[in-house]
């Protein structure tokens, strides 16, 4: 082998070594990008789940909101009628932590407070509508403000 064939045969080494190490830059480079684009995405998923589990925990303290005035007209059967017609919004009712019985009020009236803050406490900008039929069926509908725009309110109904 003669001095030019191995002068030759260094440069191609040299040619072939740099080719490679542009496209293993080339392919970090990709890998890199891909990698960013998974974790936005995983990112953007997280806050999706995270929205659709505080809309699902609402919706759940709604329903047992609901139940639990229906459990309370039921209990005091013989006042159904001072039930009926209550509403419940937040511009008029405070929410206190530190709720207490007023014994100079009937029952209804005292579960109508309890029931009114409990409202207004676990929903954000909870409403609240409760109807009661001389028949004995009763309606209750809680409504509050929603990231969801497309979520509906909770109407339970149930015949006493």
């Amino acid at each position: 082998m003669t001095f030019t064939d191995l002068t030759h045969e260094k440069s191609f080494q040299r040619g072939k070594g740099a080719k490679q190490s542009g496209i293993a830059l080339i392919e970090v480079l990709v890998a890199v990008l891909v990698l960013g684009v998974g974790l936005l995405g995983i990112a953007a998923m997280q806050s999706v789940s995270s929205q659709m589990t505080n809309g699902a925990e609402q919706r759940t303290q709604a329903i047992l909101l609901s139940a639990d005035m229906l459990d309370r007209i039921r209990a005091n059967g013989d006042n159904m009628a001072s039930y009926n017609n209550l509403v419940v919004n937040p511009d008029n009712v405070n929410c206190a932590t530190d709720f207490a019985y007023n014994n100079g009020q009937t029952i209804a009236q005292n579960d109508i407070s309890e029931w009114s803050n409990q409202v207004v406490c676990a929903l954000p900008r909870g409403r609240a509508n409760v109807a009661v039929t001389a028949a004995g069926v009763a309606t209750v509908t809680i409504d509050w403000q929603r990231q969801d725009p497309d979520g509906q309110p909770v109407t339970v109904t149930t015949e006493l």
